[in-house]
């Protein structure tokens, strides 16, 4: 970048001059309401799309994650994209879709299945949060592959999982616009019994397993699972969009087993109606997970990267 493309770059206004304020966001999408308890009101667009979470539980004891159908309407599913689509056109990260009460009520169906596999009263880390959009493009991808937290206490001796990753895609995602791909736990050997890394031979790779999904479907496993996002395509008709948040279970002290400095100022908080988050500290749950999750924010968005950084620096929690 030369003198002048970096004039240029700095005298840009920023997307997010006006993030501070309330308007500034429900201007930007008037049917979108952002409340202190996101939770208070059932979800009107829930559907029965668990089945029964017994199967679900048991997918996940047994294999480390589980896959449901949609537990919301495709309709809605399209809608909360379209704001996802909304903020990146602008040059705003999707995971300022957490503004709005939409995007966390949309995982308040789960409760049955959460309850079973985390325990009554379960809990979420408010940082702990993220959303994607994969571009219908060829070099285009999610996170590689990965394991969340390989930590003895991220999973109990019972091998029930004491944080769960839940991942709720918001339009068709398949291996042509990066789906998730996961190595079952029960057919992992890549991970020695005292957490040593074992490289794969190329018979393992059979073992793994594509999840292409439908809108408003969700995947969970637990953080020891091995999983990553496909790579997209020039084939795939539409993006990949999907948020995620991290539930754990009431004794699970993610301050402990997992220090962060992007978490500072935050406890855990019960997932249900009585949940308070209210605007500003959604925008530092949001400006913590920056913090958090940020490798990949400068590629992603090489025209407002700075901008984005120096939200999170303002309203970072000390």
């Amino acid at each position: 970048m030369d003198y002048a493309e970096q004039q240029s770059q700095a005298a840009s206004p920023s997307p997010l001059a006006h993030a501070g304020q309330l308007a500034f966001w429900l201007d930007m999408n008037p049917d979108m309401p952002i409340s202190a308890t996101p939770l208070a009101k059932p979800a009107p667009t829930a559907l029965p799309g668990l089945g029964e979470p017994g199967r679900h539980v048991a997918d996940a004891l047994a294999e480390g994650y589980f896959q449901a159908g949609p537990i919301i309407p495709r309709s809605h599913a399209g809608k909360l994209a379209q704001v996802i689509g909304g903020l990146v056109q602008r040059g705003i990260p999707p995971v300022f879709c957490m503004v709005y009460d939409a995007f966390w009520q949309m995982f308040a169906p789960l409760d049955p299945v959460l309850r079973q596999l985390l325990g009554e009263r379960y809990q979420m880390m408010p940082t702990d949060i993220w959303a994607w959009h994969v571009a219908p493009q060829e070099n285009a991808t999610g996170w590689g592959p990965h394991r969340d937290l390989h930590h003895p206490q991220a999973v109990g001796a019972d091998g029930r999982p004491r944080i769960l990753n839940i991942w709720l895609p918001l339009t068709d995602v398949s291996p042509l616009n990066a789906c998730m791909y996961v190595l079952p736990q029960n057919l992992d050997r890549s991970l020695g019994p005292e957490g040593e890394q074992i490289e794969l031979e190329l018979g393992d790779w059979q073992n793994v397993r594509a999840l292409p999904v439908p809108a408003g479907a969700p995947l969970g496993w637990n953080t020891h699972v091995l999983h990553w996002s496909g790579r997209s395509s020039a084939r795939a008709r539409q993006p990949r969009i999907s948020v995620g948040i991290y539930f754990h279970n009431r004794d699970c002290d993610l301050h402990e087993i997992n220090p962060d400095t992007a978490r500072t100022g935050f406890s855990s908080l019960d997932f249900g109606p009585g949940l308070q988050l209210p605007f500003e500290a959604r925008l530092q749950a949001i400006a913590g997970a920056i913090y958090m999750y940020n490798r990949r924010i400068p590629g992603d968005f090489p025209e407002t990267w700075e901008h984005i950084f120096q939200f999170a620096r303002q309203y970072r929690r000390n």
